[in-house]
């Protein structure tokens, strides 16, 4: 985001060029907007911008993914991601006293990748979980399951496919693992704040709307909170933002987790995301949050402009999320960084054992080093964090939530 710090309506956000037309989606904004009687939160904004079901960053036709589409996620960057958490999928059934039957559940299963990699690993190096395996890819949008359908039908891979809030209210519990990557910071997000104050009482909490602009644009206003639930969510933390800061929350998040946790007879839920405790990511210091819009790759100075066409995400409170599954009666770990779980599941061991599997394919061996780098990038993709929380069900021991040894 470009503001500077100081709660206000962004200069110039969301100005729209004459000559370009609005989106689909910017339209379905504005119709919001009407009906609500001038503004709506930035949580519905950011609802419509992504999830509307035909207009919806993730519901469009021709999204691309990784090096095709507006940004990379782990999966993406080289097979030997879903390879080594099938491993730790393997030592969870493993745990779970080799059940004859072991739900595997993706949510959020976007391009279909991971679940190819971590399925066709599972058959292939791990043959008996694999034959009491259960998988099931939920999404939101019908679109990406037929393209997740297809995308494992061509490799042969077995899986239920199901939208997600379908998935939610089946009654069964079920025993295994529900896993996702990156799909809580693509969740709603209200904006809120405190106005800078020279009082020593703290300022009642503001909330950022979304209005039309005159001249056909959207803009951001401070309000009034949409819902009493922000403050009772911050009350909940003992924390909340301080004088001066834009900062995200995100009450689908804590939603969805609940939501999963109560789905979990037995097992563990695995969650891979960008985010940060929760007293981090209300620290004062960070006075913009940390919303961010991308298209190409590229990050866009407005998250209001051209919606349904830019992705947009926020950091996780991986504490709240924690806590979440803990008022469901799990158990949460602390938090690990990927690089540090990727190397404890053995993404070492992986590239010298291909550096000896394939001399002749040079070309080979030199992606997967090259991709092993990326993943642990500690600039990059090896921050996303690594949350794990069980139901009846060995914590601690579990391979990605072992130290590793780091260099003197």
């Amino acid at each position: 985001m470009s503001d500077a710090g100081a709660p206000r309506t962004p200069a110039g956000g969301g100005r729209r060029a004459s000559a370009e037309p609005p989106t689909p989606a910017a339209l379905d904004v504005e119709d919001a907007i009407d009906e609500a009687g001038g503004s709506i939160p930035f949580a519905r904004f950011m609802e419509l911008a992504l999830g509307h079901p035909e207009h919806g960053y993730y519901a469009r036709a021709g999204l691309g993914w990784g090096s095709r589409g507006d940004y990379e996620s782990s999966p993406e960057v080289h097979p030997v991601f879903g390879l080594l958490w099938a491993g730790q999928i393997a030592e969870c059934w493993d745990l779970l006293g080799c059940p004859d039957r072991f739900d595997l559940i993706e949510v959020g299963a976007g391009s279909g990748a991971l679940a190819v990699s971590v399925l066709h690993a599972l058959r292939e190096h791990h043959a008996d979980c694999f034959a009491a395996l259960r998988p099931v890819l939920l999404d939101g949008f019908p679109r990406r399951v037929e393209e997740q359908r297809a995308a494992l039908a061509q490799r042969g891979l077995p899986a239920r496919h199901a939208l997600l809030d379908e998935w939610l209210a089946e009654p069964e519990a079920i025993t295994g693992v529900i896993y996702s990557n990156e799909f809580f910071d693509a969740l709603p997000v209200h904006l809120i704040g405190r106005a800078a104050s020279d009082d020593a009482e703290p300022e009642a909490l503001i909330e950022w709307h979304v209005r039309r602009r005159p001249d056909g644009g959207l803009a951001l206003e401070p309000g009034a909170p949409s819902t009493p639930e922000l403050s009772h969510h911050l009350d909940r933390l003992g924390l909340g933002p301080a004088a001066g800061c834009r900062q995200e929350l995100s009450l689908a998040a804590t939603a969805v987790a609940r939501s999963l946790s109560r789905r979990l007879g037995r097992g563990y839920v695995l969650t891979l995301d960008y985010g940060y405790e929760s007293a981090e990511l209300y620290a004062p210091w960070r006075r913009d949050g940390t919303l961010m819009a991308f298209r190409d790759h590229i990050p866009q100075p407005d998250p209001l402009a051209r919606p349904g066409l830019a992705d947009l995400t926020a950091h996780v409170d991986l504490g709240a999320l924690a806590r979440a599954f803990e008022d469901e009666g799990l158990a949460a770990a602390a938090t690990v960084p990927q690089a540090t779980a990727l190397i404890a599941l053995g993404l070492g061991e992986a590239v010298a054992a291909a550096r000896s599997q394939m001399p002749g394919d040079v070309a080979a061996y030199a992606r997967l080093r090259r991709s092993a780098e990326v993943l642990v990038d500690p600039a990059g993709l090896g921050r996303v964090r690594v949350l794990v929380a069980a139901r009846r069900a060995p914590l601690a021991s579990l391979r990605c939530l072992r130290a590793v040894p780091t260099s003197s």
